[in-house]
């Protein structure tokens, strides 16, 4: 709890600095492609976390690593103050938290549709319509691809999942054929 607090302060101070500066997108942007490096390189998450490197050789490896990322100067800035507070290992819950707070901001909600095959960029489009029309918010859609489901889709939006498959429609069918009075 004292975590997704203390996530939440940080995201909601680096959000207020996105207003002012209109760039609220943008830093959400840096953040999660910084996010995304850490969690990708466990060696790196462990440099920078670890309290047995000094606070100048984390420095060091943060100042190495965010040129090949072109990230705003004030994202730069946010992740040495992180770094400088030992809060860097909070870094995953802040941009979750940060990503959250500038969704709801905007209006706008994430969906993961996972499908049987790759969405063509026309299905794409025809799935976030439908769940923007659903959800009466601009759909953000992060897209999947799971050969089980057989055919159709599965849509979660939030808490919310949305199950179209071929997979669950074959399992209840199943289900009513062995067993008709549950029907």
């Amino acid at each position: 709890m004292v975590e997704g607090s203390l996530a939440r302060r940080y995201a909601k101070s680096m959000l207020e600095i996105g207003r002012e500066e209109n760039q609220v997108d943008r830093f959400g942007d840096d953040l999660q492609r910084f996010g995304r490096l850490i969690e990708g390189t466990p060696e790196l998450r462990n440099v920078m976390s670890n309290p047995v490197f000094t606070h100048a050789e984390r420095r060091a490896v943060l100042d190495r690593f965010t040129p090949g990322l072109a990230l705003h100067p004030i994202t730069i800035n946010f992740l040495r103050l992180l770094l400088d507070k030992d809060r860097f290992a909070a870094l995953s819950n802040i941009v979750r938290e940060y990503r959250a707070l500038s969704d709801a901001e905007a209006g706008r909600v994430r969906a993961t549709v996972t499908t049987a095959a790759e969405l063509t960029p026309v299905m794409r489009e025809a799935v976030g319509r439908a769940l923007t029309q659903t959800t009466g918010k601009k759909v953000v859609l992060e897209s999947r691809v799971d050969p089980s489901l057989l055919g159709g889709l599965v849509a979660q939006v939030g808490g919310r999942v949305y199950d179209a498959s071929l997979r669950t429609r074959l399992e209840r069918l199943q289900l009513t054929l062995v067993n008709p009075s549950q029907a």
